[in-house]
């Protein structure tokens, strides 16, 4: 850049260069005069040599003529060689250059020496008058240059004053006249020279200031392209920035903060104009399951699609942000009617509960939506947002794929909820957590042939939880693939010590949920399990419920056909209570199907019932699989079970979940009990 400093500098270098330039210039303002000094000295010594030469006839004469057109030969072939090399390569033979004008002065000043005409007075004054002619002339030629003018007519001068020395009658007259002449032609270059050099200096200074100040202007505009492009890189980075502050890079929603300044210019419009509005948060259900089973790059295509979708929905009068994750929220500004927030509710639903298909993989998900109403439910942001979180959080408690509006007895659930999932965090590290053991009967055999594994958790400060309150909470929060992996390893442990005391075969099956088998190597952790406790593949059963199985990818599948090769048992729980696909059915690897006890607590006096657990039963026979009714609690439901083909009995009608060491001494009882019960 540009500056007073380096303008500066450049002056300091000034003078260095200047020399260099002038020396330059003053020998190519020489080698350009070259042909006229040749030409001059020359013509000047062949008339010399033909006017004398008569009179002086002699070798010497002929000597010198001949090397004197030698010499201007040479110099003639170093001209030719001089004006083919660049002016600045010149300066190297300067040198010869000098000594070639040295020894043109030289020789022609030796003229009176050789071919002097000592008998005629007129030809000596025509000799002198030539010879002070060709100094004359010398300081025309070499007046940009005082040194080869010194040269040149040096020798001359000389040779004039020697010649003169040896004129005795004239001697005197001749030197004064000689010296006086030469002082005036030395005055006289001296001041040319001056003159030149000044000229010189003033033009290439000139020049210097033309281009610094045609450097300057570079300079100048030089900068100023800087300053514009450092603004419009400014400009580019303030945008970026305020982006990065305001809007999600994934998505291209407006985040948290942008969201937070929208609220804010809607709720004052709304007080301003006396209006409503409304805040639709909205959570996707089963975002995670594919996000862990996926990747997380699927899972972040499937974030961009939904908010494709969700935003194809909204109209001016609305905005939608992304709060991070999977959680969204929409504002509806100028809010009339209750119904017009319901009737978008219901589009979004309907919108994101279709499917999904993203690099081959078809994926179904659905949202849960929590509604809160400015100024009906609060004025305040924070608390608008908080209350449409909480009806969110009722939604997903509803069953999902639904919305709700915030009430006020909602809260007390969600505290609750928070509570309950609080101390799930600690229950294991407490050891709050146990499990126990129901007994299934096989009555054909009258015998114990395993046990489902029940969890149970007895929080030190709330009692008892029930299952059916902790074990949502847990799927919710990701808590139950810790769960699970406790399970595991308790029950493997279990299974040992039984095996080791009874020696029986038994077959304890677990609750499987469907983040266990797509979040965590499940084939794994149970492969080392039965290793660490050298227990046969056999020895357990995992049980999937139906809509798991029937909703989740390919990988899970994958998993089942794993855990099959390992010679896990595979169970369907709860059969009958989802829409599976029977096509669908015969392609999962299981070995079992469940009864739900739904259509078991009401057998035999329900025809509908019965129905339903008939067709159970025979459509799994017909795939060669075992079929386990569970929740039996009545003669006549073991009654009509064991005559319509199920022999595989799990209930209270035997027994109710046993601890472990209930569990061992149901095991020791004798055989007649369960005679008894059958026979009862």
């Amino acid at each position: 850049m540009f500056s007073v400093e380096n303008y500066d500098k450049i002056l300091i270098m000034y003078n260095s260069k200047l020399d260099k330039r002038i020396q330059i210039e003053r020998l190519n303002t020489l080698i350009n005069n070259l042909p006229s000094s040749l030409f001059t000295t020359t013509l000047a010594s062949v008339f010399i040599f033909f006017v004398l030469y008569s009179h002086e006839a002699s070798i010497g004469a002929i000597i010198w003529i001949s090397s004197i057109l030698t010499l201007t030969y040479l110099r003639l072939i170093h001209f030719i060689k001089l004006k083919h090399l660049k002016k600045k390569t010149r300066l190297k033979e300067e040198k010869i250059i000098l000594l070639g004008i040295f020894l043109s002065g030289l020789l022609f000043g030796s003229s009176v020496l050789f071919i002097f005409p000592t008998e005629s007075i007129a030809l000596q004054a025509l000799m002198f008058f030539i010879m002070s002619s060709m100094i004359a002339g010398s300081v025309a030629l070499y007046s940009s240059h005082i040194f080869v003018f010194v040269l040149y007519s040096a020798p001359i001068f000389l040779s004039y004053l020697l010649r003169a020395y040896f004129m005795p009658e004239y001697s005197v007259s001749l030197m004064i006249i000689g010296i006086v002449y030469y002082a005036v032609m030395l005055s006289t270059i001296f001041r040319v020279n001056h003159s030149i050099i000044n000229s010189l200096q003033t033009q290439y200074l000139n020049k210097d200031l033309v281009n610094n100040l045609s450097f300057a202007k570079e300079e100048l505009e030089k900068s100023n392209q800087e300053l514009l492009d450092e603004n419009s890189v400014r400009k580019d980075t303030e945008e970026r920035l305020y982006n990065l502050a305001n809007f999600d890079p994934l998505t291209g929603l407006a985040n948290r903060h942008l969201f937070k300044e929208n609220l804010h210019s809607s709720l004052k419009n709304a007080q301003e104009n006396s209006s409503k509005v409304a805040l639709l948060f909205l959570d996707l259900d089963n975002f995670k399951i594919i996000n862990d089973t996926l990747g997380h790059a699927m899972g972040d295509k499937l974030l961009i699609a939904a908010s494709r979708r969700l935003e194809s929905l909204l109209n001016k009068n609305c905005s939608i942000s992304r709060l991070g994750g999977d959680e969204f929220v929409i504002i509806m500004n100028m809010v009339e009617e209750i119904e017009t927030i319901k009737k978008l509710a219901k589009k979004i639903i309907s919108m994101l509960e279709a499917p999904f298909n993203l690099n081959e993989h078809e994926m179904f998900i659905g949202t849960s939506i929590g509604i809160s109403l400015y100024p009906t439910d609060s004025t305040q942001m924070d608390i608008l947002l908080s209350y449409a979180d909480t009806a969110m959080y009722t939604a997903k408690d509803k069953g999902k794929n639904n919305y709700q509006f915030f009430t006020s007895k909602m809260y007390e659930k969600i505290l609750f909820r928070h509570d309950i999932e609080t101390k799930l965090h600690h229950a294991i590290q407490n050891n709050e957590l146990r499990l126990e053991y129901q007994p299934k009967i096989d009555i054909s055999t009258q015998t114990v042939i395993g046990a489902e594994a029940l969890l149970r958790w007895e929080q030190t400060d709330l009692g008892y939880i029930s299952p059916s309150v902790f074990i949502p909470i847990a799927e919710e929060s990701s808590l139950i693939n810790e769960l699970g992996k406790w399970v595991i390893n308790k029950v493997s442990k279990d299974i040992a010590q039984l095996q080791q005391d009874f020696k029986n075969k038994l077959c304890v099956s677990i609750n499987i949920s469907s983040s266990q088998i797509l979040h965590q190597n499940l084939p794994k952790l149970i492969q080392e399990n039965l290793e660490k406790n050298s227990i046969d593949a056999a020895a357990l059963e995992l049980e999937f419920t139906e809509n798991m199985l029937i909703k989740q990818s390919r990988k899970s599948l994958h998993v089942l056909n794993a855990l099959r090769e390992m010679g896990i048992k595979l169970s369907i729980d709860d059969f009958g209570t989802g829409y599976s696909s029977l096509n669908y059915l015969k392609t999962l690897p299981i070995h079992t199907l469940k009864i739900d006890k739904s259509f078991i607590c009401d057998t035999p006096a329900c025809e509908g019932d019965c129905a339903i657990a008939k067709s159970i039963i025979s459509l799994a026979h017909n795939l060669n699989l075992d079929v386990v009714a569970e929740g039996v609690e009545t003669p006549e439901q073991l009654k009509f079970l064991k005559e319509n083909g199920c022999s595989k009995i799990q209930g209270f009608y035997f027994s109710k979940p046993l601890d472990i060491n209930a569990f061992a001494a149901y095991l020791n009882a004798p055989a007649s009990k369960i005679e008894q019960a059958l026979f009862n």
